[in-house]
């Protein structure tokens, strides 16, 4: 995928240098036809859908067909300047051909129809993926690249089997129909009129390869923009405090740039393909122009024959058309195909036991033995050789640095993430050998980041819990201290949050994310800086709150700020990833090592 670069390089056409977060990914490796014959698992549950689809196309041809015989006709009865048969004809015609408009509306309604519940399949399918992947995923992938498969590339396969079933099948079908009456007109003359086609074919399969080729590129091109432009706007408050509008506004403007350089290149070659297509068409309409002249003066073909058999090399000309056309959109569309199945082919690495282990009743004993764990891509371990032991209703502080380990060691109680080495316990079973939903079910997540949705105040709060009354969440929002901003809105619990909750203060959101995890009452809790956005009043009042929370339940708490966990039961010490210091507040400050260090660091701070 994309590697963080922070070289300076100067933008196309003048400028400022400016840095660029960015690489573009490597082509995706093993492209093939065999994903673009996966994809058409998708259509097994419309398979009757699929198959009217055909039989509309194969009436489609059969109309097309139809045609060379009556022209024909057409043209015989008007050189015996027979009017009556001439205008049956003309009737018959334009039946003929509202038949084949009929027959192609109603087969490109089916075949839309089919290739929308496709798109949405494969969505849902891409989604619940990205839903079940461990975090090991999301710190290898670019969030931007996520999105551009789930929405961008799903859209590039709808369109693709929209072409495909709509024209190359029809197409194809109107081909060999056409084709077989041409020879039983005039074997020669429709021989003549073929030599051209291993041309088109060659040609176009070059500008397949090349366009192939550049999509991946655009695709590319496409995450990196997406990234950029979602980096900056969801960290907006960073980039105007610090005055980097302009650079972010360049980094994406020489972004844009590069992708649209690739965009050109596509054009170039697919437009370039088209005209070099129409100049061959051409070469060969005046080909058979003279060719079936040539036949007629020697009497082996009549003019109505001839003005059938060009009727048929129109209708091939279209079909070349189409082909030449569905085949640059579907090399596009294979690309997206290999990066939608790059990910549905992606192995999640934290997965439930074949045969779980049962959870009757969890007391919340927790154990680390010899636990190490490294970040993807990274040289030195995030946790080395961590043993520590937690008995059920007891509350651990982790204190540390930044860097230390103390998010990760929490984030492996989840199973966020798996220890590389070593094994994490919860009253004695592997956390390995449980159901996710049995393990994370005992559990609350009070992040550093409050999270809330788009929706109610009522449903963020019950997020997890959606099955609770009314009652339960506004006792949990008492709790929390919470209740009281909550009645002051005129909506009440239904009050809407925005998105990421914008309309809220820091501490409302907290308060909120807390009275959450009150809600779903769990035997292990774990706070990773949970009021670290409260004021002084509020966090006094919370952290009552959280007292009785944590009683008789086993609470994992991380604090940058000291005086907040000086109440735990035991209080340890991370430095590189190491557990270097354990022991309750007065101990650690007695032994005057690593924790002592902090404190009087931040004691001074505060005086």
């Amino acid at each position: 995928m994309a590697e963080l670069v922070d070289a300076p390089v100067s933008k196309t056409g003048g400028g400022d240098s400016v840095p660029v977060r960015f690489r573009p990914s490597a082509p995706i490796k093993g492209a093939s036809m065999n994903n673009g014959i996966r994809i058409l698992g998708f259509v097994k549950p419309y398979f009757l859908l699929f198959v009217c689809s055909l039989v509309l196309a194969l009436a489609f041809a059969g109309v097309n067909a139809m045609f060379l015989p009556l022209i024909q006709d057409i043209f015989s009865e008007l050189s015996n300047k027979n009017l009556k048969y001439f205008n049956n004809h003309i009737v018959n015609a334009i039946v003929l051909y509202a038949l084949r408009l009929g027959f192609q509306f109603t087969q490109l309604y089916l075949t839309t129809r089919l290739s929308l519940r496709i798109s949405i399949d494969i969505q849902l399918a891409l989604y619940h993926k990205l839903l079940s992947f461990s975090q090991h995923f999301y710190a290898e992938h670019k969030i931007g690249d996520v999105f551009i498969r789930f929405f961008d590339d799903a859209h590039k396969v709808k369109e693709t089997i929209i072409r495909i079933f709509s024209e190359v099948i029809p197409q194809i079908f109107t081909f060999i129909v056409v084709v077989v009456l041409m020879f039983l007109k005039s074997f020669w003359l429709t021989l003549f009129s073929l030599l051209a086609v291993p041309l088109f074919i060659l040609v176009v399969s070059w500008a397949g390869e090349r366009l192939k080729a550049i999509s991946i590129k655009i695709q590319n091109r496409i995450a990196d923009v997406s990234q950029l432009a979602y980096e900056a706007v969801g960290n907006i408050r960073l980039v105007q405090a610090y005055n980097m509008e302009q650079r972010e506004y360049k980094q994406l403007d020489r972004s844009l740039g590069y992708m649209f350089i690739e965009s050109m290149r596509s054009f170039k070659i697919s437009a370039g393909v088209e005209h070099f297509i129409a100049l061959m068409q051409f070469l060969v309409i005046i080909s058979v122009l003279w060719f079936g002249g040539y036949e007629i003066t020697e009497g082996r073909l009549s003019g109505p024959e001839l003005a059938a058999f060009f009727t048929g090399i129109f209708l091939l000309i279209d079909v070349v058309i189409a082909l030449s056309r569905v085949y640059t959109q579907f090399q596009q569309g294979l690309v997206s195909v290999d990066r939608i199945y790059e990910f549905l082919d992606t192995k999640t690495q934290v997965t439930d036991p074949e045969s779980p282990q049962t959870l009757a009743t969890v007391k919340g004993a927790i154990a680390f033995e010899n636990v190490s764990f490294t970040y993807p891509n990274a040289a030195d371990p995030a946790l080395a050789d961590i043993t520590l032991s937690v008995q059920p209703g007891e509350t651990i502080a982790v204190v540390g640095g930044s860097g230390a380990g103390k998010s990760t060691l929490v984030n492996l109680l989840p199973r966020f993430f798996d220890p590389a080495q070593g094994s994490v316990t919860l009253d004695g079973i592997d956390l390995r050998h449980l159901r996710l939903q049995d393990l994370r079910r005992n559990m609350a997540l009070v992040m550093q980041e409050d999270v809330l949705f788009r929706g109610t105040i009522f449903d963020n709060v019950r997020y997890g819990m959606p099955d609770a009354q009314e009652e339960a969440v506004i006792r949990a929002l008492k709790m929390a201290q919470a209740w009281e901003f909550v009645e002051e809105k005129e909506e009440g619990l239904n009050a809407e949050v925005t998105e990421r909750g914008a309309n809220l203060s820091g501490g409302q959101r907290q308060r909120l994310s807390i009275a959450r995890a009150i809600l779903r009452d769990p035997k292990l809790l774990i706070l990773d800086e949970a009021t670290s956005a409260l004021d002084a009043q509020s966090e006094d009042l919370v952290q009552q709150a959280l007292i009785q929370l944590m009683a008789n339940r086993t609470t994992f708490v991380i604090a940058h700020r000291l005086s907040t966990i000086q109440h735990a039961d035991r209080i340890i010490v991370l430095e590189n990833g190491r557990l270097v210091e354990q022991g309750d507040h007065v101990t650690l400050l007695k032994n005057n090592g690593a924790y002592a260090h902090f404190y009087r660091l931040q004691f001074s701070e505060k005086s």
